[in-house]
């Protein structure tokens, strides 16, 4: 019995051999699966950062911005040309100035230069019918509604080639409180330091202007002339009807009473339109009405 026991077991092991031996026995058995499912594909390659754009003069790009999506560019034909930026407009405020009276043509420019607190007026005032050109300056002070701009000035005849005046004191008056303006000239202008026949005197412009619209003002206008020197000059055909004796001993030469009109003219234009009476027989020039034209713009 033991052996016959044996011979199976025998039998048994031989017949398993025979079977892990063969290859047919292998082709026939599935693959075992991966331990780990995730790991059958290799893991995706990290997708590089978009390159860092440098900064530029016109573009500069943000720290934060490095990485994200690059903006869409326009369309052919569309996008604005690349050039220099665009100026600012100056801020220096400046005018012009035309004036047409009994001196013939007056040309002035003018401009205000900010100097931290201080703004610094300037202008050139040019009368072609004399043949002289002065440059004035000064500080100029504003309180509210009133400047005050206080100016020395020197004038030279361009025809003679000599200095022609030293025009000091000057004090120019602003007062823009509308539906009111006002404005006063008065000034001092001495010649005789360069030519003992020229005359010295002090001169005094002032009007007020009511403007019952935004565009149209009217009010009383006054202008006076005082010599202050005495001088001998000869006999003026053009003043031959005036007598001598008849001039006023006080040194006032010329006192014009009339009134004023202010109109704008457009943008950063103003005309200013006067009309008067000429009290002085001295400064009656064969008439006894005075005026002036003004043109002023404001750039």
């Amino acid at each position: 019995m033991m052996d016959k026991g044996m011979g199976k077991c025998c039998a048994a092991l031989a017949c398993v051999a025979g079977l892990l031996a063969s290859p047919a026995a292998w082709a026939q058995d599935p693959a075992p699966p991966p331990a780990d499912p995730g790991a059958a594909a290799p893991p995706a390659e990290p997708t590089p950062p978009a390159p860092t754009v440098e900064p530029t003069a016109t573009a500069p790009a943000p720290a934060s911005d490095a990485g994200a999506t690059a903006p869409v560019p326009p369309a052919p034909g569309t996008a604005e040309p690349v050039g220099e930026p665009k100026a600012e407009p100056s801020p220096i405020a400046s005018w012009f100035r035309m004036d047409m009276d009994n001196l013939g043509l007056q040309l002035w420019a003018g401009a205000s230069h900010q100097l931290g607190p201080i703004s610094l007026s300037s202008d050139i005032y040019i009368t072609p019918l004399l043949g002289t050109a002065e440059f004035d300056i000064g500080p100029a002070f504003t309180f509210g509604p009133v400047t005050l701009n206080p100016m020395v000035g020197f004038a030279f005849n361009f025809l003679t080639q000599q200095p022609a005046a030293l025009v000091a004191p000057q004090l120019f008056t602003y007062v823009d409180a509308k539906p009111v303006y006002f404005e006063s000239w008065i000034l001092g202008s001495f010649s005789s330091m360069f030519n003992e026949t020229a005359s010295d005197y002090f001169y005094s412009r002032d009007f007020l202007l009511f403007y019952p619209t935004d565009d149209f003002g009217i009010g009383p206008h006054l202008e006076l002339t005082i010599e202050a020197n005495e001088i001998n000059i000869a006999d003026d055909p053009a003043t031959a009807d005036v007598n001598e004796a008849s001039v006023d001993e006080s040194g006032l030469s010329s006192l014009q009473i009339g009134g004023a009109i202010g109109l704008n003219y457009g943008t950063g234009n103003k005309l200013l339109l006067y009309l008067g009476y000429e009290t002085q027989a001295e400064s009656q020039l064969g008439d006894k009405l005075a005026g002036r034209f003004t043109f002023i713009h404001n750039f």
